[in-house]
């Protein structure tokens, strides 16, 4: 495979099932060298899950897995009433959520176990939550606009204006309360000012924001405000690399990494898999404003389960994926590490498992449950909670080590 093919077939959003599956063979031969797997508690686990759900939607309308479901209700309500007040159009509003939802989103690589984010209303919102609350009010105060008479928008001299200072001071980050990957957020940042740039024709030509993919799915869609999701990912797979470390040789996607076990001589990137977790999470997020706005995608069923330290640690704590014994759960690992890729690939493959076994518990068909339901519902929260429930501080299983560019 050349290069510029290789490219192309990690960026391709089925590549991650396909390889992900291949890891999932070998793990059901026990020729995995950190996780063997028990598929007899899948249907407990499925059990986990199911129970969550009833108690956070007793009426089962479970919502998609968005980070809109981060923000506070009233602060996105009243939001959209003041823009409406300013006579500001319906299509405007979504692409100022569409700017919301990317910032938040990129923002959202894990915090760890100490950092702490206190809002307007004097709650301690910690991880994902309180990133998403304090990326609602950066955004709130005009950090990521270049216009002072536009607060609520993000464009791309709005963000080359953002220092590491008025970041740190927008996280409550400091020493005491030390948010991880601060560094690796901001220049996240600045990169994705470059990109929106880059590339017109997804985030507009004059001013350059995440809003405007609205337009481009648009011009993409038939009368019917119907578009492929796969025209939405190409959008977001090309537009974004820019933003991405590059960790693999001309490959710039960022959460795309080796393992060893894949390998296969003669098929050069074949040891590779893709994850694109936050390009994933941030798909799923505005899939569900677009669709607001009533765009209708196909191809949904193609997005996988995010996989993070929630869903995995699910799998882990409820005995459906086992660590051997070469795993040492007091140590801190590198995302990058066979390990953590390994876990990786196995939490895509078995939360489909798990997802099916959630639909028969449920008597729901896949159309009337989808996967981005099950995750919210679902498998991501019943992750946190059952982490909370063996470990105090709510930590994961198994410790990773990132940069706050993937998780």
């Amino acid at each position: 495979m050349k290069g510029d093919e290789l490219i192309e077939e990690l960026r391709d959003l089925q590549t991650i099932r396909k390889q992900c599956e291949r890891m999932y063979e070998m793990a059901k031969q026990d020729k995995l060298h950190f996780f063997g797997i028990n598929l007899d508690k899948i249907e407990s686990c499925a059990k986990e899950v199911v129970t969550c759900i009833k108690k956070h939607y007793p009426n089962l309308n479970v919502p998609m897995h968005s980070r809109f479901r981060h923000f506070d209700p009233k602060a996105i309500e009243n939001l959209r009433k003041k823009w409406t007040t300013h006579e500001v159009d319906r299509e405007e509003q979504t692409r100022r959520l569409i700017d919301l939802a990317f910032i938040s989103v990129l923002l959202d690589a894990g915090a760890g176990d100490e950092w702490k984010y206190v809002d307007r209303h004097g709650r301690t919102l910690v991880r994902s939550e309180g990133i998403g609350a304090a990326s609602l009010q950066m955004f709130l105060d005009g950090m990521f606009s270049s216009d002072e008479a536009i607060k609520t928008r993000v464009n791309s001299r709005g963000l080359q204006k953002v220092s590491m200072q008025e970041l740190k001071v927008g996280f409550q980050a400091s020493k005491s309360n030390p948010l991880v990957g601060l560094d690796g957020r901001a220049g996240l940042l600045k990169r994705l000012a470059k990109a929106l740039e880059k590339f017109p024709e997804y985030f507009g030509h004059e001013v350059h924001r995440p809003g405007h993919l609205l337009d481009f799915l648009l011009v993409k869609a038939d009368k019917d405000k119907k578009v492929s999701l796969h025209v939405l990912w190409k959008a977001l797979i090309i537009g974004l690399e820019p933003i991405w470390p590059q960790r693999v040789s001309r490959i710039r996607n960022g959460d795309v990494w080796s393992h060893n076990h894949l390998k296969i001589i003669g098929q050069p990137g074949s040891d590779m898999i893709p994850f694109h977790k936050l390009v994933q999470w941030l798909c799923y997020s505005i899939v569900e404003e677009f669709t607001n706005f009533g765009i209708k995608f196909d191809h949904l069923d193609d997005l996988t389960c995010l996989p993070e330290y929630r869903n995995g640690g699910l799998l882990i704590d409820t005995g459906v994926l086992v660590p051997k014994d070469t795993v040492d759960t007091d140590m801190t690992y590198h995302v990058g590490s066979e390990l953590i890729v390994e876990w990786r690939a196995l939490t895509v493959a078995l939360i489909d498992e798990v997802a099916e076994h959630v639909r028969k518990q449920l008597g729901k068909t896949k159309s009337e449950l989808s996967l981005s339901k099950i995750l919210e519902g679902g498998t991501w929260r019943a992750g946190r909670e059952l982490a909370y429930t063996l470990r105090p501080t709510g930590a994961p299983p198994i410790r990773i080590r990132s940069d706050g560019t993937v998780f």
